[in-house]
C-alpha cells in the first residue's frame, strides 16, 4: 500500500527522504513538497525524478548530470515525463503569504480520495535557535517576531484537511522560547491537539469545516507513555546520536496521532554504541584548502601556511608545537582542491548500505573552499591541538597572536560568547551539530585533519547528516551548505517511518476490525472490533 506523504517547509528534504526511502509495511508515496527557497525546490525536484526509477534502474544521464558531463536541461530532455512528473510533486511557495485557499486545494488536490495520509514538516526555526535568539536580542520587536508563529501555517492543515497522522520537527531552542509572554511550545502543543478550535476566526471562513473536527494527541518518539499528556516538553526531544546519526542532533519532534484512533505508538530503539566521524568520512578523498587571497598552486598553499607558523606555539603548548612542527614539515604538496566530482573515495566504516553508490565512481560535491590564510593558521593550530589534547581549544587557548580580533575577544582571550568560536570535529566522537550557520563560514566545522588544513565540505556535511551520497544539493555551494544544515537526518526519518507504517496499520486494523499488530499498545478503553 501506498500512502500519500505530504511535506511542509521541505528544505532539501532530508523528512521526506526518509520516508521515501521506507519499502516496510508499507510505502510512503511523497505526492507534494513545498518549500519558498528555489535552489532547495530545484534540489527536490531532482529527487523525486530520481525517485521514479527503481535503485537498478536510475539512468546513466543522471550520474552524468550529478558529475558534471551534461546539463540539467540534457536531462529534462531525456526523460521529458519523469520530469515533468517531478515538477507536478513540488511547489515553489512561502506558507505564510500564499493564500491559504491555494494551499489547501493544491494539497487536496495530490490526495486524491485517499483515507490515510501522512503530513510532514519543520517551520523555520530561526525565532526558537539559541543562536538566532542571540543575534536577535535587542532588536526592535524581537518579542514580536512572526517567525514564531509560522507553525499556524501548518496547524491550518491539519485542522482543515485532518491527516491521519502528522510529524512536526523544530529545533530544541523552542522549549525556552517566548512570544508574547507565554512559553512557545506550551501554545503549540495546547493549539496542536485541537487544530480546528487554535486557527483564527478568519481561517475558518477560508476552509469548509471538516465532517468532524478531530483533536490529536501528541506523541514521543523517544520516550515511552500510556498518556500523551503524561509527557513533558522536554520528552519530545530526540538525540540523535542515540540513533546512528553521526552528530549530537537535538531535536523537538511531535507525533501527532488523530484521536479517533486509539493507538499507543512505540518509540525509536536505541543503538548500541555511536558512528563517529571517522566512521562516515575517513574514506573520502582527501584534499586540501583554498585561499581567498587568490588560488596558488600546492607549494605556494603550502608555504602560505608555513609562513608565520614556525615557532608559534612552542612556549605556550610544548606538546601542541611539536606536533605543529611535525605537520608544518610534512605538508602535502600533492592534494588537489576538490571539485564536482571527483574520482576516489572509499567506503565508510558505518551506514555504508544507506550512504555508497558504486555508480558514482567517485566523490559528489567534495570541494574545499576558500579561507584566509590567518584562519588556515587558526585551523592548524586548533586541528593539532585536538589530536593532542583529545579536545578542541577554547579561544583563551589560543595564542594571543591567532585569537580573531573581534570586539568580544579581550586581549586576554576570555570572551562571554562564542568561546567554541574554532571547533575541530574530532575523528572519534561524533560531530557537533550541523546547522545552516555552516553556510557562512567553516570556523564551527574544521576537518580533523590538519594536513587537509579545511573546514567540511558540502559532501562532508552532508554525509554527517546521513545524506546519501547520490543525492545532489541544487544552487551555489552557499546554497548547498544552508540546505544540508536545515535538512532532517534523512536516516533518522527512515527509522521514524517505521514506527509511522506500524501506527498506520493499526489503525487499519481498527477501521476494519482485524486484530491489533503485536507492537502497538491500545488506549485504556479501546474494545477491538
Amino acid at each position: 500500500m501506498k500512502i500519500p506523504t505530504v511535506d511542509l517547509f521541505a528544505g532539501p528534504g532530508g523528512l521526506g527522504e526518509g520516508f521515501a526511502a521506507y519499502k516496510g509495511r508499507m510505502q510512503f508515496d511523497l505526492v507534494l513538497s513545498v518549500d519558498k527557497d528555489p535552489a532547495a525546490c530545484r534540489t527536490l525536484e531532482l529527487r523525486h525524478f530520481f525517485r521514479q526509477f527503481g535503485q537498478r534502474q536510475i539512468p546513466d544521464e543522471y550520474y552524468a548530470y550529478v558529475k558534471g558531463e551534461v546539463t540539467r536541461e540534457h536531462l529534462l530532455k531525456a526523460f521529458p515525463d519523469k520530469f515533468r512528473s517531478a515538477s507536478k510533486a513540488v511547489w515553489q511557495a512561502e506558507l505564510g503569504r500564499e493564500p491559504l485557499q491555494n494551499v489547501l486545494h493544491r494539497i487536496r488536490r495530490v490526495l486524491g480520495n485517499s483515507r490515510y495520509w501522512v503530513l510532514l514538516g519543520g517551520p523555520p526555526c530561526q525565532a526558537y535557535s539559541f543562536a538566532g535568539r542571540a543575534r536577535m536580542k535587542g532588536m526592535e520587536n524581537y518579542g514580536k517576531d512572526e517567525r514564531h508563529t509560522l507553525y499556524q501555517e501548518y496547524l491550518k492543515i491539519v485542522a482543515a484537511l485532518q491527516p491521519t497522522v502528522f510529524v512536526m520537527e523544530n529545533v530544541k531552542g523552542i522549549l525556552s522560547s517566548r512570544y508574547q509572554d507565554e512559553r512557545i511550545f506550551a501554545r503549540i502543543l495546547r493549539d496542536m491537539r485541537d487544530p480546528w478550535v487554535a486557527i483564527s476566526d478568519a481561517d475558518r471562513r477560508e476552509t469548509p469545516r471538516p465532517p468532524i473536527a478531530q483533536r490529536y494527541r501528541l506523541w514521543s518518539f523517544s520516550r515511552t507513555a500510556l498518556l500523551d499528556n503524561a509527557l513533558n516538553p522536554g520528552d519530545y526531544v530526540i538525540e540523535a546520536e542515540n540513533y546512528l546519526i553521526p552528530q549530537t542532533r537535538h531535536r523537538v519532534i511531535i507525533f501527532g496521532i488523530r484521536e479517533d484512533y486509539s493507538v499507543i505508538p512505540p518509540v525509536l530503539e536505541k543503538a548500541n554504541g555511536k558512528v563517529t566521524v571517522r566512521d562516515v568520512l575517513a574514506g573520502l578523498p582527501k584534499i586540501r584548502s583554498r585561499l581567498s587571497g587568490g588560488e596558488t598552486d600546492n607549494s605556494g598553499w603550502a608555504r602560505s601556511i608555513r609562513e608565520g607558523m614556525e615557532g608559534l606555539c612552542l612556549n605556550i603548548h610544548p606538546d601542541v608545537g611539536v606536533r605543529i612542527r611535525e605537520v608544518l614539515r610534512a605538508l602535502p604538496e600533492s592534494l588537489d582542491t576538490g571539485g564536482r566530482f571527483i574520482p576516489g573515495g572509499g567506503v565508510p566504516g558505518r551506514l555504508e548500505e544507506w550512504l555508497c553508490d558504486s555508480r558514482i565512481g567517485g566523490t559528489l560535491q567534495h570541494e574545499a573552499r576558500a579561507h584566509m590564510v590567518s584562519d588556515l593558521h587558526r585551523y592548524l593550530y586548533a586541528a593539532c591541538y585536538a589530536e593532542v589534547r583529545g579536545r578542541f581549544p577554547r579561544i583563551d587557548e589560543f595564542p594571543a597572536i591567532l585569537r580573531p580580533r573581534h570586539r568580544n575577544v579581550k586581549k586576554d582571550g576570555r570572551t562571554e560568547d562564542f568561546r567554541d568560536r574554532f571547533r575541530v570535529q574530532l575523528w572519534d566522537e561524533v560531530a557537533g551539530t550541523i546547522t545552516s550557520h555552516i553556510c557562512k563560514d567553516g570556523h564551527y566545522y574544521i576537518h580533523p585533519d590538519p594536513f587537509q588544513c579545511r573546514s567540511l565540505t558540502v559532501r562532508e556535511a552532508a554525509r554527517l547528516q546521513t545524506f546519501p551520497d547520490n543525492y545532489f544539493f541544487e544552487g551555489f555551494r552557499t546554497d548547498q551548505y544552508r540546505q544540508v544544515g536545515n535538512a532532517v537526518p534523512p536516516f533518522l526519518a527512515f527509522q521514524m517511518a517505521d514506527i509511522v507504517a506500524e501506527v498506520l496499520e493499526a489503525c487499519m486494523e481498527q477501521d476494519t476490525g482485524r486484530s491489533p499488530t503485536a507492537n502497538v499498545r491500545y488506549i485504556a478503553g479501546y474494545r477491538h472490533g
